[in-house]
């Protein structure tokens, strides 16, 4: 009988000794794996992540180089506007007015889109009625629209007023208009509150 004992006392250990070498066998194999899995799947997520901010940074950079001279255009342009003298100079100013808005559309911001096209929209009625054209506001749009392009490109945000003042000889008598305009399509077109006129 203790012969017996002593036999199934003996399995028992071997069978218990056998189950900690399976376990530990398990562990030790899938500790590792776990390991490898969590890796993996933290360095999908951050190369993902990188791959995004990279895609991200080049549409920014291609964006931002095709804009970086519009505030520059766009002020040429309205000198060209104003100093129109033939036909030529009128459908070279319109090429190049087209050519504008295609760019600004395709790299602009929302605002800088909103400015222009309010701007074609408002071009578009003076030529069914001449009496409409608003001087005082095709300025203010055209500054705008300088002055928002270079707000996007540089994030500096100068007061319409200084364009104003370096380029209107009798600024001074014209400033009551030029504030209202400016101010009123700066509320319209819901742009940044620092382009505001004070008087």
């Amino acid at each position: 009988m203790s012969v017996l004992l002593d036999l199934l006392s003996n399995v028992a250990v071997n069978i218990a000794e056998e189950n900690y070498e399976l376990k530990s066998a398990i562990i030790s194999s899938l500790f590792p794996g776990i390991i490898s899995i969590l890796g993996f799947i933290i360095t999908y997520i951050s190369m993902k992540k990188s791959f995004i901010n990279e895609l991200k940074k080049q549409k920014n950079s291609v964006a931002l180089e095709k804009m970086s001279t519009m505030p520059f255009e766009v002020l040429t342009l309205m000198d060209e506007m104003i100093h129109q003298d033939n036909d030529e100079s009128k459908e070279s100013s319109l090429l190049h007015f087209q050519e504008m808005m295609n760019t600004i559309y395709s790299y602009g911001s929302e605002e800088s889109i909103r400015i222009i096209s309010t701007m074609q929209k408002e071009n578009y009625a003076i030529s069914k009625n001449p009496n409409a054209r608003n001087i005082y506001r095709m300025m203010s749009l055209y500054v705008l629209l300088a002055t928002q392009i270079k707000y996007d490109v540089t994030e500096i945000a100068v007061c319409p007023k200084l364009w104003f003042e370096m380029r209107i000889t009798d600024y001074k008598n014209e400033s009551r208009e030029i504030i209202k305009a400016n101010n009123q399509l700066v509320k319209e077109l819901k742009l940044n509150d620092k382009f505001i006129i004070c008087d």
